[in-house]
């Protein structure tokens, strides 16, 4: 049986798609790996298979499946920046598991359709990315959203909130630190709705995010609030609550970002 090949072909579909699994691997390593290394790392493995297949030292196309797994080791050790054998095995496993997902992930491709081999790259690559962002998206939910029961004036309702160790946010005159309500559900407190109508009774709550270099939001201040945290339920007297311009979770999986400091100071 003959195969007719392009290597320069060969080398550039495979080159693309080797910088994808690195880049995939070390995201799931949690490696900041710069592009430079990427790309020479994957220069060096791609040029290493294609000379297999062009010289034929080991008899050529077949043995070049093989040298494309063996060539793994180096790559994860090198291109992601693996310390010990212990985290070169992990790399390892990690580029083998993806190039294996590619490899199903083209066999569905085109049986359907039959786009570019680099085309086809680029959606694999792009499906495992978000694939990794909504699992860590979930874990995160699940081990830092908790349930939280806000008091006022008599209004009692419970909501979902979101511990977020990012969030430094403080009243500027006392600095005690703020956590972030939904507006839908700030309008549920009637303190909130007369505040809303008298254009009084508010604090301003500086921020700054990207894309926004000064901005202030409405900030309230509640009777209490609980907290349900590692088993405990903790209460809060008059927290400070900036309420936001925006949907905190546009899937509702959360009403409230949770200012740890808060957690702390009750």
């Amino acid at each position: 049986m003959y195969y007719e090949v392009y290597i320069d072909q060969l080398f550039l579909e495979n080159l693309v798609i080797t910088v994808f699994l690195q880049k995939i691997c070390a995201k799931l390593m949690n490696r900041a790996i710069s592009w430079r290394r990427i790309w020479l790392t994957s220069l060096v493995g791609t040029a290493a298979m294609c000379a297999v297949i062009f010289f034929r030292p080991f008899g050529g196309w077949p043995f070049a499946g093989g040298i494309r797994i063996l060539s793994a080791i180096p790559l994860a050790a090198v291109g992601l920046k693996c310390r010990n054998w212990k985290e070169v095995c992990r790399g390892t496993l990690y580029l083998l598991a993806a190039a294996a997902f590619f490899g199903g992930l083209f066999q569905i491709i085109f049986s359907i359709w039959e786009p570019p081999v680099l085309l086809a790259a680029a959606l694999g690559y792009t499906a495992m990315d978000r694939m990794i962002d909504r699992q860590r998206e979930r874990m995160v939910l699940e081990e830092y959203r908790t349930e939280i029961t806000l008091e006022d004036q008599g209004d009692r309702w419970v909501l979902t909130g979101l511990i977020d160790t990012g969030n430094h946010l403080t009243e500027p005159l006392t600095g005690r630190p703020v956590s972030i309500l939904d507006r839908q559900e700030a309008e549920k407190l009637r303190r909130f709705r007369r505040i809303q109508q008298e254009r009084n009774g508010y604090l301003y709550i500086p921020y700054r995010t990207v894309g926004t270099e000064n901005g202030w939001m409405m900030g309230i201040v509640i009777d209490a609030m609980y907290v349900k945290y590692k088993g405990k339920e903790i209460r809060i007297v008059h927290p400070v609550l900036a309420v936001s311009g925006e949907r905190l979770s546009r899937a509702g999986r959360y009403q409230m970002i949770l200012n740890p400091l808060q957690i702390c100071a009750g």
